[in-house]
């Protein structure tokens, strides 16, 4: 599959009636038909915190009741996992890591990343009833698709079939990028809302206008702040990985992060880091101990050196009080 095709389109569905779709995703019509007239009492709303650059960010994620999203996960496998996606999109996408974006930037001259504003918010119900009608279905069956996978009108972030539907959606963006990019000899990966180009930096600054001016004709909204270039001295970062060098390894900034929060541990007791952490750091109810033995393993994977010493604080640490 060559990306610069203009005849080009990810999958076909050519789904015309609803016995159709019931006999390809194997669920009744009448269960399909259920969760969407009761969306609402079949998802929660809960917002997710988490500390990221030093700053405490909130996003509100929708989770599916477990038969809903069963129902879901059936539609993402059956119907959205078929298609082929162009070269470098990995977010979403089974068997596909960070790592595997890292490697493709690792020790280039110059990066630029990008960051899609509100990516799920952003895809309204409009654009995802045009896919499904573009994809082959007929006006009725791309509606009903249309109204499982979507809620309020967007594409809503903790839903199965978003990250995959958000891929095929802006499928004309990754195109125009890729064909830009083989021009110009930069390395395009993008990972849900995160956009990475590198190589030469020459290359990187001539085209730099015109590879940010590509994302609002495609209909999505470059996020400003999170635009961010860098050459290979100054640390470049894709998918919180510093890929400055031939492999990817943890920023310093996390691993001291890890590292202080052990120390406080040891110094004022688990029990009061724990509130500390539950009231600033993560939602209610995550545990301090495991979230750092998982932080640490996560740094065992890139810094060896730099985790063998965070292991050996985080087992002098008395976990007994919590």
């Amino acid at each position: 599959m060559s990306d610069s095709h203009s005849n080009y389109f990810p999958l076909k569905l050519n789904l015309n009636s609803c016995k159709h779709l019931a006999l390809r995703l194997g669920w009744p019509i009448e269960k399909i038909d259920y969760f969407i007239r009761n969306q609402s009492s079949n998802v929660k709303e809960f917002t997710l915190k988490q500390i990221k650059n030093g700053k405490l960010k909130e996003r509100v994620v929708f989770n599916p009741s477990p038969e809903y999203k069963k129902l879901l996960r059936a539609t993402n496998s059956r119907f959205l996992r078929s298609a082929v996606l162009p070269q470098g999109v990995l977010g979403g996408v089974i068997g596909k890591s960070i790592d595997d974006l890292a490697k493709v930037h690792c020790n280039q001259e110059a990066v630029l990343s990008m960051d899609l504003k509100n990516f799920f918010p952003s895809i309204k119900s409009g654009r995802v009833v045009k896919f499904f009608r573009a994809a082959g279905c007929s006006p009725f069956i791309a509606g009903l698709l249309t109204d499982l996978v979507t809620l309020n009108g967007s594409l809503p972030q903790g839903f199965p079939t978003s990250p995959m539907l958000a891929n095929l959606i802006a499928c004309n963006l990754d195109i125009q990028h890729i064909t830009q990019g083989q021009k110009n000899n930069l390395r395009r990966t993008r990972w849900i809302d995160d956009i990475v180009f590198s190589g030469r930096s020459k290359d990187l600054t001539t085209n730099a206008k015109s590879l940010l001016g590509a994302i609002k004709p495609h209909g999505f909204q470059l996020n400003n702040k999170k635009t961010d270039y860098r050459v290979r001295s100054n640390n470049p970062i894709a998918g919180g990985l510093d890929i400055s060098c031939k492999v990817p390894h943890i920023p310093v900034v996390v691993i001291d992060k890890v590292r202080e929060i052990l120390y406080e541990c040891k110094l004022s007791g688990v029990k009061v880091i724990q509130v500390a952490y539950e009231s600033h750091w993560f939602r209610p109810k995550k545990d301090l101990k495991s979230s750092l033995d998982g932080r640490i393993r996560h740094i065992a994977r890139y810094n060896k050196t730099e985790a063998e010493e965070l292991i050996e604080i985080f087992n002098s640490i008395d976990w007994n009080q919590l």
